[in-house]
Parts: C-alpha cells; sequence; structure tokens
C-alpha cells in the first residue's frame, strides 16, 4: 500500500509539473502574440503635448498678418462678406496652415477616441490643398519676378508636392487591404508623419517668407508665431519617433 501511495503522489507531482509548463508556455504565448501585435500595429495617436504648438498655430489667425496690420482672421472675415465662395477657397488656400494646426489640435486633444483613419483623411486633404497652394503661389510670382528667390518657392513647391504624392501612394499601396482582425488596414502615412511633414513645410515656408524682409517686405510677427509653432510641432515629433526606436 505504501508502494501504492509513493506512486500515487507522483503522478500527482507530474501532473502538477506538466500544468505548471504548459500553464508557463500559454503565458508566453499570450506575451509573445501581445509583443507581436504592438509591433505590427504601432502606435498612432498623436502625443497630448502637441495641443500647445497646435493651438498657437491656430490661434495665429487673429494675429497682425497683413503689413498694414490686418490678420488673417479680418482679411477672411471680409472676403466671405464680398463672397462666401470666395471666403472658402481663401480659407482651404491661403488658411490651409490655420486649418492645419486646427485639425492637430482636435487630434492631439481627443487622441485614440479618433479614428486613426479620419485623423489621416483630414490631414491628406489639408496637406494637398497646402501643397496646391504654394505650388500656385510659387508660379505666379516666379512667372512674374516678384518677389526674392521665387524660383526657389517654385522649387520647393515641385519637390516637396511631388514626395508628398508619391510617399502618400506607396505608403497606400503598402498598407492596403484587410488585416487579420479584419478590419480595414492603414491606407496611407500616418498621423505623425503627416503632422511632421505638414510642420516640416510650414517651417520652410514661413522662413522663404522671412527671406522677403530683404527686400522690404513687411508682414505682421504672426509669422514668427507660425515659425515657432511649426518647430516645436517637428522636433517634438522628431524626438519622440527616436525615443521609440529600440
Amino acid at each position: 500500500m505504501a508502494g501504492d501511495d509513493n506512486g500515487y503522489d507522483e503522478d500527482l507531482s507530474g501532473d502538477d509539473e506538466r500544468d505548471a509548463v504548459a500553464d508557463a508556455d500559454a503565458m508566453a504565448d499570450e506575451l509573445e502574440d501581445e509583443l507581436a501585435e504592438a509591433v505590427r500595429k504601432p502606435a498612432t495617436a498623436l502625443p497630448v503635448t502637441l495641443a500647445v504648438p497646435a493651438l498657437v498655430l491656430t490661434a495665429a489667425i487673429a494675429l497682425p498678418l497683413h503689413p498694414e496690420g490686418f490678420s488673417f482672421a479680418q482679411l477672411l472675415y471680409a472676403s466671405f462678406l464680398r463672397s462666401p465662395l470666395e471666403g472658402l477657397i481663401m480659407l482651404i488656400g491661403f488658411g490651409s496652415p490655420f486649418c492645419f494646426g486646427a485639425i492637430v489640435l482636435a487630434l492631439a486633444a481627443l487622441g485614440p477616441r479618433v479614428v486613426p483613419r479620419v485623423g489621416e483623411r483630414l490631414l491628406v486633404v489639408n496637406l494637398s490643398f497646402l501643397h496646391a497652394q504654394l505650388l500656385l503661389v510659387g508660379f505666379m510670382l516666379a512667372s512674374r519676378g516678384q518677389g526674392m528667390m521665387p524660383l526657389a518657392l517654385l522649387g520647393f513647391a515641385l519637390v516637396s508636392g511631388g514626395y508628398f504624392t508619391v510617399h502618400h501612394a506607396r505608403e497606400a499601396a503598402a498598407g492596403g487591404g484587410v488585416d487579420e482582425d479584419g478590419q480595414a488596414a492603414r491606407s496611407g502615412p500616418t498621423q505623425r508623419w503627416l503632422v511632421r511633414w505638414g510642420a516640416t513645410v510650414l517651417v520652410a515656408v514661413c522662413g522663404w517668407i522671412r527671406l522677403q524682409l530683404l527686400i522690404g517686405v513687411r508682414l505682421g510677427w504672426a509669422i514668427e508665431v507660425m515659425l515657432a509653432a511649426g518647430v516645436a510641432m517637428a522636433v517634438m515629433l522628431t524626438r519622440r519617433r527616436s525615443l521609440e526606436r529600440p
């Protein structure tokens, strides 16, 4: 009987060991799945701190921009009084930097409550208008020979707009389809890339505008505020990207 009891105890001990090993394997598999999911779906939400420079950029719409001291909000209001269509075109064209700030502010404040694809599409549409307006202005200035270094602005508009289009198409082709959860996969660049790109373009344009001081063209100090906000956005996202690298 004692031998039978010892054998029974050994069987129980063996079962416990097998159960422990099975539990450990299950936990390891679950952890591996979580890590794989994290790698496959990196965080795309914008950091909340990005709302600060985005708010500054949006508020710059009320700061002096015109050489005579008028803000863009005042110019926009006058355009809407003349014609709602003219005001709308001015808003989505020349006002695209301020719209960009408002979109980034909303996305950063709401965070994961916003569907990533919605935020990405809003940014893509806004940046498309920004590049189109930049190309139009660059072409007009270069054809008339107005401003300082108009060909530089036109060249930047062509190169940046072309790269934006190609990069978006490449990302859309690489991320199309449906993921393992049955959800529509990402169809373009991430919000972080789009915001960083928009901020970089904004900094370059504001820098070119400041060059016009050399020929006596003085705009309002809203340009400096927009420049500072763009630099802050680009630096914050670039630094965060470097910290997230292994």
